[in-house]
């Protein structure tokens, strides 16, 4: 049974801090240097322990969490370096730290942060569900939050004439961030409703909450110059860090993947709906009571309602559809016996029962559309009639064994009434009744498509896809089994590319490029019965293998070859030079081995390059060296 309860002095720690904290300011309040000193060490001490706890978490927490919880480790890094900061210049040097500040880097480097951790877990971890919903869950949440965050704290900084542009930069980073968190983190709630491990995330949506109830209070409170170190509000920064680090221990203590109860998920469906409604009652309720008007509380009022009752559409809609869904399932159990009934009839691939004579007693609409008969007709024919007769007793010998009362396997060709050949594979299930042989059951899955695949896979694997010639692989084992052979007196070997082929490709386009490359493969067939083998090795290189053949045929071949392949190619409505660079290579009298062959013919024709650029040469070791 894992232990799904917090740790006992993660929470014992959460309250004592708080109440020492907040004793703490209120018995020091009319001293202030002592409660701001305090303050600042509560302060320093407890995002040290935060930092401490979402280490640890980092540390243990499974695979798929680690970057999350270690997004937030930075976050709350850079929070305890603000908290640094903060406490050197105003406790230590006893001086003002000014708004804004480094200080406030820091903490922006933290909202912004957490902002990247909740957007990483979205497009990482949320499913694959019905989102919009979601969406004007979260619409609604953003437009309270922008308009109760436009009323107490930007118009209040907009109306100042002292304001500069960049505490005006500052003021709005803070509320825009907070509300980018909170956006996120309702929305990873609302995605993750019907997963087990939710406590996490609701601990850690009500510590970023606070941080933004608290970011929220404390730009009113510098807005309107009332802000003092050692505030009542201090201890909820703190305290909302504490909750991140206590969220990141019940990770550890949580079982991921437990099965959550429908009450759970019952629960946080009405979750979803209250938290949008509550937020546009509590615009309206403030209207009410502040609005003189239209302001920006009334249009926020109004986009709030109109997304509620857009919400509430969508909700009738799911609903429709889930009693639809619902209402199908309970026709689909009541119609179980007839839907079983149709299942051999409406089956997509052959299906059929024979007797113990082979004799068909039942066939389906697909049996009869593959073999050209009708049901009448097949009845009492055997099915071993339609089998290929080389395949025939082999399928005999799997019926037999099928007799004994296994299952068998097998692939088979059939022949129709019209003569058209299907590759199947054949699954027979002996039937019994009262443990009684009585027949077989057959079904077909017709694998000539995928055969023919099978077969177009094997062709391009040892075939250039381009040009149709043998490729690489092809070659470098016919080369071998050709050395190999002990009827190979000789091989020679033609290594050639295309001389100015870049230059081809760089000025007309790799299209006409690839054409290039197919017509001189076309003229290269035209020589398939005088060579062993012709491949593209790839790019514009070619071999070509003569096998027991005299150095003297050898290059009156070549020269044929080097003829034909020098003439102009009609492409591009215009006449292409692009004639070869031949090296020709023996073995045994030069290479011993196929890797030598090649690796000498292709510096043969490196050879002929330096003569004429479109020419051939035979693999003289002398200057290759």
């Amino acid at each position: 049974m894992v232990n799904r309860k917090l740790p006992s002095y993660s929470l014992l720690f959460l309250f004592v801090f708080t109440l020492s904290y907040y004793s703490w300011i209120y018995y020091w309040r009319e001293d202030a240097y002592i409660q701001q000193f305090g303050g600042n060490l509560f302060s320093l001490l407890g995002m040290a322990v935060t930092v401490c706890w979402t280490f640890m978490t980092v540390r243990q927490v499974a695979k798929n969490e680690k970057i999350f919880w270690g997004i937030l480790l930075a976050a709350n890094s850079s929070y305890l370096i603000a908290e640094i900061y903060w406490f050197y210049f105003e406790s230590i040097r006893q001086m003002g730290v000014s708004y804004p500040g480094v200080s406030d880097i820091f903490y922006l480097i933290q909202v912004f942060t957490i902002l990247v951790a909740l957007l990483y877990k979205i497009v990482t971890q949320t499913k694959n569900q019905e989102r919009i919903p979601f969406v004007f869950d979260t619409l609604i949440v953003m437009v309270v939050a922008t308009t109760l965050s436009w009323h107490f704290i930007l118009t209040p900084i907009l109306k100042s004439d002292t304001v500069s542009l960049l505490s005006l930069i500052v003021s709005l980073a803070y509320p825009i961030g907070d509300l980018g968190i909170l956006i996120a983190i309702v929305f990873i709630l609302f995605s993750t409703s019907k997963q087990s491990n939710t406590s996490y995330l609701l601990i850690l949506f009500f510590a970023l909450f606070i941080q933004t109830v608290a970011d929220s209070v404390y730009l009113y409170l510098i807005s309107s110059n009332d802000y003092t170190s050692g505030s009542y509000i201090d201890p909820l920064f703190i305290i909302a860090g504490l909750l991140i680090g206590i969220a990141g221990r019940l990770t550890i203590h949580s079982d991921s993947t437990a099965e959550q109860s429908p009450e759970s998920v019952k629960r946080l469906t009405i979750f979803q709906i209250v938290t949008p409604y509550g937020g546009a009652l509590i615009l309206f309720i403030f209207m009410g009571l502040h609005s003189e008007g239209i302001d920006i509380i009334t249009i926020g009022s109004g986009i709030s309602i109109i997304l509620v009752f857009i919400r509430q559409i969508t909700i009738i809609f799911e609903n429709q559809r889930l009693f639809k869904k619902y209402y199908l399932k309970s026709q689909e159990l009541e119609q179980s016996e007839e839907r079983y009934k149709c299942l051999f009839e409406n089956h997509p691939d052959p299906v059929y029962s024979t007797n113990l004579h082979g004799q068909f007693d039942s066939v389906n609409a697909s049996c009869t559309q593959l073999l050209g008969y009708s049901q009448e007709e097949l009845l009492q024919k055997s099915s071993l009639a339609f089998v290929a007769p080389s395949d025939r007793p082999f399928v005999s010998r799997e019926v037999k064994q099928v007799f004994t009362g296994t299952a068998r396997h097998y692939e088979v060709e059939i022949e129709s009434r019209s003569g058209t050949r299907s590759f199947m594979h054949i699954t027979n299930v002996p039937i019994i009744v009262q443990k009684q042989l009585v027949g077989v059951f057959g079904i077909g899955k017709d694998m000539t498509e995928i055969k023919e695949k099978e077969k177009r896979i094997h062709y391009l694997a040892y075939h250039d896809a381009l040009t149709g010639l043998a490729n690489r692989s092809s070659f470098e084992e016919m080369l071998e089994q050709t050395l190999r052979s002990p009827s190979t007196r000789r091989a020679s070997l033609l290594f050639m590319d295309l001389n100015d082929f870049k230059e081809v490709n760089d000025t007309f386009g790799h299209d006409i490029g690839d054409q290039l490359l197919v017509a001189f493969a076309m003229r290269l067939q035209a020589f398939k019965e005088r060579f062993t083998i012709i491949a593209r090795l790839g790019g514009d290189e070619f071999t070509l293998l003569l096998v027991n053949r005299s150095l003297n045929d050898v290059e009156q071949l070549t020269k044929q070859v080097f003829s034909t392949l020098s003439e102009p190619y009609a492409l591009a409505n215009q006449l292409i030079h692009c004639p070869p660079s031949i090296g020709i290579a023996s073995y045994p009298d030069q290479a011993r081995t196929g890797d030598e062959l090649i690796k000498f013919a292709d510096s043969a024709m490196y050879q002929a390059k330096t003569i004429r650029q479109g020419h051939y040469a035979f693999f003289d070791s002398t200057t290759s060296m």
